[in-house]
């Protein structure tokens, strides 16, 4: 489904004015790079006649940056709506927010979301506000939540986006180059848009000179970063709220660029308390890894998105080889 059908359908969602036990909360969850913060800001943009009392907009994990917990996100967004926290207790002030929310009709967005205990104090009974949650990994525990799932672009869609910076004149007189790029960033929607700003910042640089640049693996993590944008920084943040062994998991599958399922754990995967079907789960949660079609219907294959596996390569680059 293309972007431009869920940003409807969210949008849909969070305009629902029919009863029920409270205002829908809709997330947006993918891998990183996948373009869930842009988004969730385009849903939220076309439902604002909706909410006339307000948006609120907070990141939850700001770059280099402990997570915001829970008290601290419900003071932030007291504060806000214009209510000051006047109580000690922080289920006083849970209460003076969502006696806020109720009485008012806000929409609260949050992005880099780690965890349901993040979203559930703003969750209101009464139907009025709203929360639109960006998350970094699966939050099945929401009570009635509306979630979808986003990941790479088709290439057609990459191809179109690239196009809308650089223009169709360099992108026409270039396509097989311009192919070259979309296909080295693997449909990444914060890749492709990298490279469609690396390349309007230098008009007098060819398309083929990028995707000569990026057809080394190991050099394109370091290629595809301009100002404050850069996808290993992306990638970062998802990998180094990991437990070690999951992190170590993720090293040792990026040594081999094979697909893998659960009978290939033991021999790739150094032992750990993480069973192996356990642990694909746990990587497939925090959108590191995701289903690949398999030659049996009866096994589940798997693959690193592109970017974690380059993220992870440089990583297993640095550490020791595993001793047999």
């Amino acid at each position: 489904m293309g972007r431009e059908a869920v940003a409807g359908e969210l949008m849909a969602h969070l305009a629902r004015r029919d009863p029920g036990p409270g205002r829908p909360v809709a997330v947006v969850v993918g891998p990183p790079g996948a373009g869930k913060t842009a988004l969730v800001l385009r849903a939220a943009h076309g439902v604002r006649e909706h909410f006339p009392d307000g948006q609120v907009f907070v990141d939850l994990h700001p770059a280099d940056s402990l997570p915001v917990p829970p008290d601290v996100l419900v003071r932030r967004v007291l504060r806000s709506l214009g209510g000051a926290p006047a109580a000690e207790h922080p289920e006083e002030y849970r209460a003076q927010l969502r006696n806020a929310l109720s009485t008012r009709r806000v929409l609260v967005v949050l992005d880099n979301v780690d965890s349901e205990a993040q979203v559930r104090p703003l969750l209101v009974d009464d139907g009025r506000s709203a929360v639109l949650v960006a998350a970094r990994r699966e939050l099945s525990a929401l009570p009635e939540r509306f979630s979808r799932r986003i990941g790479a672009l088709e290439e057609a869609d990459a191809l179109g986006a690239l196009t809308d910076l650089v223009g169709a004149d360099r992108t026409g007189a270039e396509r097989p180059a311009a192919l070259s790029i979309v296909r080295s960033c693997a449909g990444l929607p914060l890749a492709v848009h990298i490279a469609g700003l690396w390349l309007t910042a230098r008009p007098h640089r060819r398309l083929r000179d990028l995707a000569d640049r990026l057809a080394d693996e190991r050099d394109r993590l370091a290629v595809l970063r301009i100002g404050d944008l850069s996808v290993h920084a992306g990638v970062t943040a998802y990998v180094r709220v990991l437990p070690p062994p999951l992190r170590t998991a993720l090293r040792e599958l990026a040594r081999s660029p094979e697909d893998f399922g659960i009978p290939e754990i033991p021999a790739r995967v150094t032992p750990s308390p993480w069973p192996p079907a356990d642990l694909l789960e746990e990587l497939l949660h925090r959108q590191l890894i995701h289903p690949v079609p398999a030659a049996r219907q009866d096994r589940t294959r798997y693959r690193l998105y592109d970017a974690v596996r380059l993220h992870a390569a440089e990583a297993a680059r640095r550490a020791p080889a595993r001793t047999p």
